[in-house]
């Protein structure tokens, strides 16, 4: 598996902090709005290893019903390695 790092000097990180600010400036900075911008972000950094976001992905759980989190990095054999649902991000 390959390495991420990421760094505030990264320019689609930097793209996403001004995103942030100018929805704060604007009383635009709601739940619905951070997500997207978020999973936009996710979107440019998956896209050098070859993964893929899934927004709204579902996780299937033996005798409970599914958890829905906000969105899901998947590998090329979409097999998921991070999460991300109400203010989280996990692996």
């Amino acid at each position: 598996m390959s390495n991420f790092k990421l760094k505030a000097t990264y320019a689609p990180v930097k793209a996403y902090y001004d995103t942030l600010e100018r929805f704060g400036r604007g009383k635009f900075d709601n739940e619905g709005n951070v997500r997207r911008a978020f999973e936009s972000l996710l979107e440019k950094c998956a896209r050098s290893f070859e993964w893929m976001v899934v927004p709204e992905y579902q996780i299937q759980r033996t005798g409970k019903n599914p958890l829905r989190v906000d969105a899901a990095v998947l590998d090329a054999l979409n097999i998921p390695l991070c999460c991300r649902g109400r203010g989280t991000v996990s692996r």
